[in-house]
């Protein structure tokens, strides 16, 4: 199986987990949202976002460093588990008794405390069963990830689902997270024995300041990130409450579930990314240029039908009590392109040990993010951080499109796009004459006419055909 068709393949298999755990996910979340109600889902958005921030000191980098390193040379595998566990060790209890002091200090109600104490349990947990993912996203083997993910999903959502239509409350039905904790590490743990190397605990000093001085940047561009996409609610729930949060992270919720599309793409092309950097340049080029031009097309269609449908989908999922969040989801279904785009720019630039640059770019969102936060919110709330968001990206998008097309290359970005913008204008403009339709029946035809004008605009390739039918078949 060549390149081409590895990426394909590990594509499928990641699209196909991330689906069922992206359907999965949104029927907990909306469940628990429709159930409880605005102020009650505002605080578990706090909790889930206040502990994001701190989540990545449980990281910092490694995962990302180990499929990069793991990828270049398969036998530091043992190495760099044995040793990454134990920093990891150290790593959790720093972590949670950040958690703990920084919420108390906030004088947060003992019900929100105990949501995030449970969160951050659980992310340590993750933590652990995500080194191992590492390996299997290493060895480009992503099929393992899918049904572990699977797997830990279905139970967790279940046993979820069967507490909250039981009526327990809010702390005992998120509680049902640590147990999918327990379920990754397990069952993580148990396939990397199995098929790859056993993970030995292991301490080489020469070893941690190597590895800690590569993985820094890395662990500093997903702090920023996390910042700028996190920072949002948390500012909400401390400036304007609860209900404002639960409007807000509604919409993000829904945006949230649609990064699955980027994040599998992008899961399979990291590892090929890094090895072509060593062996050829002209394909990374050609790999670059391929996955910019399939996120656009996916991605700017569900933007512009998202926009028009806004108020159908909210009102269908979330009910009326979720109304102030049409406003949002109309601005952030935007941040769903612009960060998938960053995404893959970001990517680019870790595969040709460009993450010092990546760093820099996410720092300087992340400020921006902060301030223009602290301007929006008292005047706009839950709005103003929606365009804060969409702000954010743009200006990342400028300085991560320019290092890429400094010290890799320079594309064609008007060649690239303009086919899909002219096909999704004519999507556009035929969703906003039948809008009034059943929202599904709206759906099938803004499909069908996108993929019909693409065609025809010739947007697509046989060879592009060709690729997405190998990945189908070998998902």
């Amino acid at each position: 199986m060549n390149t081409i068709q590895t990426i394909a393949k590990n594509t499928g298999a990641l699209t196909l987990m991330h689906i069922v755990t992206m359907i999965l996910g949104l029927i907990f979340t909306v469940s628990l949202a429709r159930c409880f109600g605005d102020v009650a889902f505002g605080k578990y958005s706090f909790a889930l976002a206040f502990t994001a921030l701190f989540a990545v000191l449980m990281d910092l980098g490694f995962n990302q460093l180990t499929i990069r390193e793991v990828a270049r040379d398969k036998t530091l595998a043992k190495k760099y588990m044995g040793n990454i566990l134990v920093i990891k060790l150290f790593l959790s209890l720093i972590f949670f008794a950040l958690i703990v002091t920084t919420v108390n200090l906030m004088h947060y109600p003992s019900d929100t405390k105990m949501i995030v104490y449970i969160f951050g349990a659980s992310t340590i947990l993750n933590s652990f069963g995500g080194l191992f993912r590492a390996i299997f996203h290493a060895f480009e083997k992503m099929e393992y990830d899918s049904l572990l993910t699977i797997i830990q999903q279905v139970i967790v959502v279940s046993i979820g689902l069967t507490l909250l239509f039981l009526g327990y409350n809010l702390i005992q039905v998120v509680s049902v997270f640590l147990l999918g904790g327990v379920i990754n590490v397990v069952f993580s743990l148990i396939v990397t024995v199995k098929k790859f190397e056993k993970p030995e605990f292991e301490v080489d000093f020469a070893f941690w300041k190597t590895s800690i001085r590569n993985a820094i940047p890395f662990g500093l561009t997903t702090i920023f990130v996390i910042v700028y996409v996190r920072i949002d609610t948390v500012m909400l729930s401390m400036m304007v409450g609860d209900a404002p949060v639960g409007w807000y992270n509604a919409a993000v919720t829904l945006i949230l579930g649609l990064t699955f599309i980027p994040g599998v793409f992008l899961g399979a092309v990291f590892p090929a990314f890094s090895r072509f950097y060593m062996s050829s340049i002209d394909s990374l080029k050609n790999a670059y240029g391929k996955a910019f031009k399939y996120l656009f097309i996916i991605l700017f269609p569900i933007a512009i039908g998202t926009t028009l449908l806004a108020d159908k989908f909210i009102l269908f999922i979330y009910g009326d009590q979720f109304i102030h969040s049409i406003i949002a989801l109309q601005i952030l279904i935007w941040w769903n392109v612009l960060g998938a785009l960053n995404w893959l720019l970001g990517t680019v630039l870790l595969s040709i040990n460009k993450q010092k640059l990546f760093a820099v770019s996410t720092g300087i969102g992340a400020i921006l993010n902060v301030v223009l936060n602290l301007f929006f919110i008292p005047i706009m709330s839950y709005v103003g951080a929606s365009i804060t968001t969409i702000i954010t990206e743009i200006i990342l998008f400028v300085l991560l499109f320019y290092f890429v097309s400094t010290y890799l290359y320079r594309l064609p970005l008007l060649k690239v796009t303009a086919k899909t913008i002219a096909a999704g204008a004519i999507m556009g403009i035929c969703i906003y004459y039948i809008q009034s339709f059943n929202v599904l029946m709206v759906v099938a035809i803004a499909v069908v006419i996108y993929f019909l004008a693409l065609v025809a605009f010739r947007g697509i390739s046989k060879e592009d055909i060709t690729l997405i039918k190998g990945g189908i078949k070998r998902a």
